[in-house]
Parts: C-alpha cells; structure tokens; sequence
C-alpha cells in the first residue's frame, strides 16, 4: 500500500495534546485515506498545515527537487500561514499544490495516489536498446544511471548480431493474419522481423524496446514498423530509431495514463497548428489504416491510417529526465501529404505551445496520448522533480 508520510505543522509552542488534535481533524476530513496515512517528523510529501505561525518550521522541512501537497482548512489561521507557504515555495522553486477543502483534496488525492502507484510501478522494468540510438537523434539519448536514478528502469544493449538473423528467422502466421497487404512477400518479412524482436522480448524479459532501424533497410531492405506497431497493440511499448527519450515517455506515459502513445515526428510548424507524422502507429489508435511502403526509402512496409481520437496530449522528455513538454490539442485534420512519415495529424496547438516548440524544443519525436493527460502527467513529473517547460 502506498504510505503518505505527512507533517502537523503548528505555532512553535503546540503541544502533543494540540497535534493529536491535528491528525483527528485531518483523519475526520478524509476518512478514505486513514490507511495511507503515516504521521512522521520529517521527510514527509503532505504538509497539514494546522494552525498559523507554522510558517517557519515549513522552510525546515521541505527541500527542493520533491513535490509536495499542503493541506489546510479555515481553523486557527490555517489557509492564512498555508498560503504564506505555498507563496514561500513558488519563490524558492519548489513544487506543491494547495488543498483547502475536503473535496477538492479527496479528488486530488485520489489522483495522486494512482500517479505515485504508476510511478512506482516503472521500478524494476527492463528496457531494450536493440543497436544504438540513431546518429541524427543527437539530443535523444539517456545515459543509463540517468535512467536508472529517475525511474528505476533497467536499460539493457542489445547487437543485432546477437539476435536471430533474418535469414534464419521463420514466419509468423498469426502476424501474417493481423495485416492485409498485397505484397505477401513483403508482409512476410515483417513478420520475420516481428519474431527477431519477439523473441528477444522473451528471452531478455524487456517490458519495451526501441529499434535502432534503419540497418535493417540498409542492409536487408525490410523495415521493423508493422512489428513495432503490433508490439505497441499487444500493450509493449516499442520504439523506432532507438530513440530512449521516446520509449523512456512511451513506458512512462503507459503507466499514468493506462494506454501507450504514438511517437511521432514533428513534420511541420505554422503559427496555429503542428503535423505529426510517423510509420509505427499502433493500429488500436486508428479508426482506419492499410500497409504501404516506409516513407523515407519507399522500402518495405509501414502503417497509413486515420488518427481515431480528436483531443489529444502532446508530451516529451528531454535527454536528462529533469524537463518535459506537455501541452493539449485539438486534431484538425488527417492528412496524407506525399512529403512526410505515412500517418499524419495536423493538430491545433496554443502559441504558448507552438512558440515552445519552436524556441526550446526538448527534441524532435513527441508523444501523442490519446484524450487529454494534462494533470496527471503534470503530476507525475512534479512528484519527480522534473521541470515543465
């Protein structure tokens, strides 16, 4: 069960007898999280904030880089010395949220301990780099122990020619079953290619991959995007171009949001919209699709379909997991333009967004969730330290 370790903060002269008093009152206020409750010193994520001239004894105890959540309540000045608090914090660049009434924080909190069970859930999963990350993806890397000390996810390398060659791969009829295409030959190398990474899934336990592709095209002309997007429908998030600034967001994103997102190329940018576009789009987020050729050598296979979904959320880690970009928009069009990756959205972004993206972009992939994540992935980044841009 997940523990929310909170602090009584009170005037300096309060008393044990006054601070049981604290945890009553809180206890009375949110009877549904009694058993999530942990009254510690210090080290704590929940600030009660009981009584003014608590203020001090909050600069003690928070640090920067945590998140926190202040809670309070029209007794004994508490919104007076909370919102000193929470003042106090903004200035110092420390994250928290202020919580004032019993439904709001029961809301908040419901949230919150689904986004801290997501988050934990990350610990321990393996992630695969099959090849290396891409020579033109120069601000995509992640270093292992980045990886590792924010999120506690594994990074394992992979060669190719470790795997089984394409050669001596077999074909999967189920594969075969899942795609109409009529090029058999060509559908029945990608399902080679999906075997190679299915196995390698296997045998090296991964939660999720990513793909360093295109030596498959140089040298075998096949591509990998049919089985990365039905490794993407069978809920294992598989990345392309081993980018691990994408995959980390796609396991990430998978977690807190319950579905894994496309990675998408940012093909274009105007003064209202952005076209996403990509060849690996899983084909659950399609209202409609059919296999055509990879769009930048005209080799092998690829997914053109229909974006299913009209809002959407646009999200991005940088290479060091301390800054992310998230942003909501709305999908205007469903383009095929000859000129980039096979499915295509133009999307309506605001121009705070659009001028992010332009002036202090984190990279060029971004992630497209369906719906609108906004505040829990805003969340999950906050409980992380890491910055929003």
């Amino acid at each position: 069960m997940i523990q929310l370790r909170v602090k009584i903060l009170a005037f300096k002269e309060a008393d044990a007898k006054y601070l049981d008093l604290g945890k009553k009152r809180l206890l009375n206020m949110l009877p549904e999280f009694a058993d999530h409750f942990q009254f510690v010193d210090g080290d704590a994520n929940i600030l009660f904030v009981l009584s003014g001239g608590s203020e001090y004894a909050a600069t003690q105890l928070v640090e920067k880089g945590k998140f926190y959540l202040i809670l309070s309540n029209e007794l004994d000045n508490s919104n007076a010395a909370a919102l000193e608090i929470k003042a106090w914090m903004n200035r110092e660049g420390i994250g928290s949220v202020l919580l004032s009434n019993p439904e709001e924080m029961k809301a908040y909190m419901s949230s919150y301990l689904k986004v801290v069970s997501a988050i934990e859930a990350l610990k321990g999963k393996q992630l695969g780099l099959i090849g290396n990350v891409s020579d033109w993806l120069i601000a995509s890397g992640v270093e292992r122990n980045v990886l590792m000390s924010k999120l506690g996810i594994n990074l394992k390398q992979i060669d190719w020619k470790s795997l089984c060659s394409f050669e001596d791969a077999e074909t999967n009829a189920d594969f075969l079953g899942e795609f109409e295409y009529n090029n058999e030959e060509e559908k029945v190398n990608a399902s080679k290619i999906y075997n190679i990474l299915n196995d390698c899934i296997k045998k090296e336990k991964l939660d999720a991959i990513t793909v360093e592709c295109f030596p498959l095209v140089r040298q075998k002309s096949v591509t990998a995007c049919l089985a990365l997007s039905l490794l993407n429908d069978q809920q294992i998030p598989a990345g392309c171009e081993g980018d691990l600034a994408s995959i980390v967001g796609m396991m990430f994103a998978k977690e807190i949001s319950g579905s894994i997102p496309w990675m998408a190329n940012v093909a274009k940018i105007s003064e209202e919209s952005t076209l996403f576009a990509h060849c690996t789009i899983g084909t659950n987020l399609l209202s409609d699709y059919k296999v055509t050729t990879h769009f930048e050598t005209g080799l092998g296979t690829a997914i053109q379909g229909m974006y299913r979904y009209n809002d959407i959320t646009v999200f991005r880690f940088n290479s060091e997991l301390n800054k992310a970009f998230i942003t909501t928009g709305e999908v205007l069009d469903r383009p095929r333009y000859a000129t980039a990756c096979r499915t295509q959205i133009e999307v309506k972004l605001s121009l705070s967004a659009i001028t992010k993206l332009k002036k202090n972009p984190l990279g060029n992939h971004h992630l497209i969730l369906q719906g609108n994540q906004l505040e829990k992935l805003q969340l999950a980044c906050g409980l992380l330290g890491i910055e929003l841009v």
